[in-house]
């Protein structure tokens, strides 16, 4: 049976070379069910769930739910087209990268500069020097004018960096997630799979990106159709 372990940087360290006092991180090895992505469609109610940082697979919290330490993914569906967004739950923010990508839009056809979460790498540090701001980073943007599959803002595999308050202060962490997608029929579906991710424990102090180990096996995702409502 898969089970989800927290493990500290000190457990890791013999084997990939990164330790970092404080770390705790969690993997995803495949029972971890889909995400259920929030979608704001249909009178503004949000429906999803989101992944915490701060808890392993089998203890992720019930749709609905963006505590501390949270980030989740929408869905929207306006004049210039279908994008997924990735958002945060309370007191949590993420870093936004400072290269921009153009998506052209019905309201610019020359395309408007979005700016996208900046995605780490294995062994990087994430502390209050990175860019986080509030609100949202867009991560895959379609329309008529992008043709199939659409801009996406990140790569196949991209890791995020996360701030988050509690009581004893602000913690750093991290979350790897896994991008695909499939065009049939004219209809394309995303499916955006966490995969590892952890926070520092520590208030204040930065959180390093560890690698997922080998054998990290994802199965289900998050998923929508850009050409119809999945619900």
């Amino acid at each position: 049976m898969n089970t989800r372990t927290p493990l500290t940087a000190l457990t890791l360290a013999a084997s990939i070379g990164i330790s970092h006092a404080g770390m705790v991180v969690f993997e995803n090895t495949g029972s971890l069910g889909a995400l259920d992505f929030y979608d704001p469609n249909f009178g503004n109610v949000i429906f999803g769930q989101s992944l915490d940082i701060t808890r392993a697979a089998g203890a992720q919290p019930k749709v609905g739910e963006t505590p501390a330490g949270s980030v989740f993914f929408m869905h929207i569906r306006d004049l210039n087209g279908d994008f997924i967004w990735i958002g945060t739950g309370s007191v949590t923010n993420t870093v936004e990268s400072t290269d921009p990508t153009r998506i052209p839009i019905p309201l610019a056809p020359e395309g408007i500069d979005y700016f996208g979460p900046q995605s780490f790498g294995d062994g990087e540090s994430i502390d209050s020097g990175a860019n986080f701001v509030e609100g949202w980073r867009p991560v895959h943007g379609y329309n008529d004018l992008t043709g199939l599959p659409g801009v996406f803002t990140v790569e196949d595999t991209f890791t995020i960096g996360i701030e988050f308050e509690q009581d004893d202060g602000i913690h750093y962490g991290f979350a790897t997630f896994d991008l695909s997608y499939s065009v049939l029929g004219g209809v394309v579906d995303v499916d955006i799979v966490p995969t590892f991710w952890g926070y520092n424990d520590v208030a204040g102090e930065a959180a390093v990106v560890i690698p997922a180990p080998a054998g990290v096996l994802p199965l289900l995702g998050l998923s929508f159709g850009v050409t119809r409502r999945r619900r």
